[in-house]
């Protein structure tokens, strides 16, 4: 029986700060806090995207980190 599946623990950081991103957004007090976090949910998608972990022949988004 295979182990089960373990997404690399730097992917489930990176998702985990793209969350609370979105969460501080809601929260953000000025326009320049808001600014600041949209930045921020522009490039942890990318970085996510592109991670190398991607290019497994098995990896899949299927399974959320």
């Amino acid at each position: 029986m295979r182990p089960p599946f373990r997404f690399p623990e730097h992917l489930i950081t990176l998702r985990k700060a793209w969350q609370q991103a979105h969460a501080e957004l809601v929260q953000a007090p000025t326009e320049a806090a808001m600014t600041a976090l949209r930045h921020r949910l522009i490039a942890l998608p990318g970085t996510l995207c592109t991670h190398p972990h991607w290019t497994a022949p098995d990896a899949s988004w299927c399974s959320s980190p």
